[in-house]
């Protein structure tokens, strides 16, 4: 997903790692390809202590399906 021309995948390190997918996620990451940071932003009100979580899909309310079983 990130740069074809330049390599077929990346890996994201830091907190990113440990967000883990909902197809309710609160959370929605963004690349920005030109600088390279992977960004993090709350898409919804969170209370404390609740997890948060990103879709893998790269739209936090996408609904397509994930290539790993997703436990509800």
């Amino acid at each position: 997903e990130w740069d074809p021309a330049r390599t077929t995948s990346a890996m994201a390190l830091g907190y990113v790692p440990i967000y883990n997918h909902s197809y309710a996620a609160n959370c929605e990451y963004e690349m920005n390809y030109e600088d390279e940071p992977i960004s993090i932003t709350v898409m919804r009100s969170v209370k404390a202590a609740e997890e948060l979580f990103i879709n893998y899909n790269g739209d936090w309310n996408d609904k397509k399906a994930v290539w790993f079983e997703v436990r509800q």
